[in-house]
């Protein structure tokens, strides 16, 4: 078996050397928003991000609580996410989402509300 090497010798025996490189692409830090237990119970309660960006809820009340997309339950709507019960302490991360406004709402206190307006720029903003 013949050793490849990372050289190619080109006539009048110059040798070029081949360099390969290893690009890791990170993946950006996650949007956060806290759930509170007074008003506006989301924390930002609207906010604009960028497409693909992810989106961590962190709950850290005494209470469990969801985080589920206003379209989840109805008929032909198609439901972006839903947490189930958050515990106290938990969190909920979505990878990222298409473009487009989502609102959403806790199951278990109907109260709380927010929304999600996702987008095709680049930096995320709380409105």
């Amino acid at each position: 078996m013949k050793r490849m090497r990372p050289f190619i010798e080109l006539s009048g025996g110059l040798l070029v050397g081949i360099l390969i490189a290893s690009v890791t692409v990170a993946s950006p830090p996650p949007f956060r928003i806290t759930i509170e237990g007074w008003a506006p119970y989301f924390s930002p309660k609207s906010a604009v991000v960028p497409m693909y960006t992810p989106i961590r809820w962190e709950n850290p009340t005494a209470t469990h609580h969801t985080i589920t997309h206003d379209n989840c339950g109805k008929p032909n709507g198609a439901c972006a996410f839903d947490s189930g019960p958050v515990p106290p302490d938990g969190v909920y991360e979505l990878p990222g989402l298409e473009p487009g406004e989502y609102p959403y709402h806790c199951t278990l206190h109907p109260i709380m509300r927010g929304i999600l307006v996702v987008t095709k720029g680049t930096m995320a903003t709380k409105i």
